[in-house]
């Protein structure tokens, strides 16, 4: 192995509608694995006077494709890729807590994080290559194609309507942010249906496959389908893809 070691940047999209636990997958996955750092949508809001105003309950709506100023997180994201880090002058305003503490199991946890530094240290032998992952956390991730083209693995959680409705209602308990009367069920959730049903054959967000055509190679996770997955399961499908990943570049 020579001194010159090789950077590879992954960007890993982890996307699903609001509340569907993609944040808390992405922080559990920073956790395991090493060299990694999180992005997220939410920081790429326009300001609120510049959006959009829903007719119907006369709001501001934060779930059109409109509310996200696509060019600066097209550019922000080619520069992490060219970096793999986050551009000192970046300025974070979500805490992307909403004051849920959703636990895995510790154990297994470990056993992945063992793993994954293993999984370093070979591809740094193998291939002189150091990779960095980077976590693009969003609820909106796989509407732009730019951005999509720009992610190497694409995960979506998806989550039955009522867990989600319920989970946001929790959350604005628990943030300053309280949805006005009538916001999920005239604005979010179907925000949510109409921006993501190019991903899926004959538009069906809710049940359909995958559709190749917008997103080549989507895992979707349904954490609620036939055996219900808990957050340790959810974070191991995604990790095992991951493993898929690193043992390309190992050759393996």
């Amino acid at each position: 192995m020579t001194n010159d070691i090789k950077t590879k940047v992954i960007l890993v999209g982890v996307g699903g509608a609001t509340c569907s636990g993609k944040t808390t997958l992405a922080k559990h996955m920073k956790d395991i694995l090493p060299n990694s750092l999180i992005v997220q949508q939410d920081d790429f809001f326009l300001p609120e006077e510049m959006l959009s105003t829903h007719p119907g309950l006369n709001i501001k709506n934060w779930d059109a494709p409109s509310a996200i100023d696509w060019p600066r997180m097209r550019e922000f994201l080619r520069d992490v890729k060219d970096i793999g880090s986050i551009p000192l002058d970046h300025i974070s305003y979500c805490s992307s807590d909403d004051g849920r503490h959703v636990p895995i199991n510790e154990n297994r946890a470990d056993a992945w994080k063992t793993r994954f530094q293993d999984l370093e240290q070979r591809c740094l032998v193998a291939a002189n290559t150091k990779v960095i992952w980077v976590l693009v956390d969003g609820f909106m991730l796989y509407w732009d194609q730019d951005v999509i083209h720009q992610l190497d693995v694409c995960i979506f959680l998806r989550v039955q309507e009522h867990i989600l409705k319920k989970r946001r209602e929790t959350r604005s308990v628990l943030l300053p942010w309280i949805d006005p009367e009538g916001y999920w069920d005239i604005v979010c959730y179907p925000e949510y249906i109409k921006t993501h049903k190019d991903l899926f054959e004959d538009g069906k967000v809710e049940t359909g496959e995958p559709s190749e055509s917008q997103v080549k190679g989507l895992l979707v996770i349904e954490p609620e389908a036939r055996e219900k997955m808990d957050m340790m399961d959810i974070a191991e499908a995604c990790l095992e893809k991951l493993v898929c990943v690193v043992s390309d570049l190992i050759g393996h």
